[in-house]
């Protein structure tokens, strides 16, 4: 018995220094994933500007929302409907809907839905309101959006901000490619829509809010087709339980994203 209980307490030690190595490599080997994904997904970006004259693809908010994968509006000519993706993930049954992402325009170029999320995302169409059996739903589709100044179909803040929207990939001059991001990982609690809103005129308050699925940090791709990994300190970033949080003064993480979101004319 003696000898058992030793073994059993060897046992114990062991997990206790292991287990959290495991957890490490696991979140590890989720931004991998997560990067990899944004990668796919702004690889495909590109070629869609290939095949269609420099042009990048249309992106939109909740007032072009278009929750039906057969809604029609997005197939009738010269239609100013249809963008890279479909749905909200706050509406349920269609947050768990991948024929949202097989309509948008850039799935004929990757045709693989899993790419739309992060590893690491746990949200399912149980997560609003949350509760105790958060995770125990179906998982949600998405957690990915894109720059809203991205060729968007209605500009934000009704084209009044005096701010650099980009149709052509030429047009992405300032910020440069290589800091400009297109797709970013939001926070479950925060996403909606394919768009995420940075607004570069609200210098104390997030609009829409990063992820932080890997340990306090969150993926994002850029014009320049390379992905990265961005460690963020914001602590209202890390307890955010919604949208339009307060910027903590403490942090630089809000201008550093607006720096590389859009610029002046």
């Amino acid at each position: 018995m003696i000898e058992l209980l030793v073994v059993i307490a060897i046992i114990a030690i062991l997990a206790a220094l292991l287990l959290p190595a495991l957890g490490k490599a696991k979140q590890k080997a989720q931004g991998i994933g997560c990067m990899n994904n944004l990668k796919q997904l702004q690889l495909v970006w590109s070629m869609y500007s290939d095949d269609n004259r420099d042009k990048i693809v249309r992106s939109a908010g909740l007032d072009r929302l278009l929750e039906n994968p057969a809604d029609t509006r997005a197939t009738l000519p010269n239609a100013d409907w249809n963008n890279w993706v479909y749905g909200s993930m706050n509406s349920a049954p269609g947050n768990t809907n991948v024929g949202l992402l097989q309509a948008g325009l850039l799935y004929p170029y990757v045709k693989n839905v899993a790419v739309y999320k992060c590893p690491a995302d746990r949200r399912t169409d149980r997560w609003n309101p949350p509760t105790s059996s958060t995770f125990a739903g179906k998982p949600t589709v998405r957690s990915m959006a894109m720059n809203c100044w991205m060729n968007p179909i209605n500009v934000w803040g009704g084209g009044s901000l005096n701010l650099r929207v980009f149709r052509k990939q030429t047009d992405i001059i300032k910020p440069s490619p290589s800091k400009c991001w297109v797709l970013i990982d939001e926070n479950p609690w925060s996403i909606n829509d394919g768009w995420f809103v940075c607004d570069p005129t609200r210098t104390q308050q997030w609009t829409d809010v990063p992820a932080t699925y890997h340990n306090a940090a969150g993926g994002l791709s850029f014009a320049d087709s390379h992905a990265e990994i961005r460690k963020w300190r914001d602590v209202n970033i890390l307890s955010a339980r919604n949208y339009g949080v307060a910027k903590d003064p403490k942090s630089s993480d809000l201008p550093w994203l607006q720096e590389r979101t859009t610029s002046p004319p």
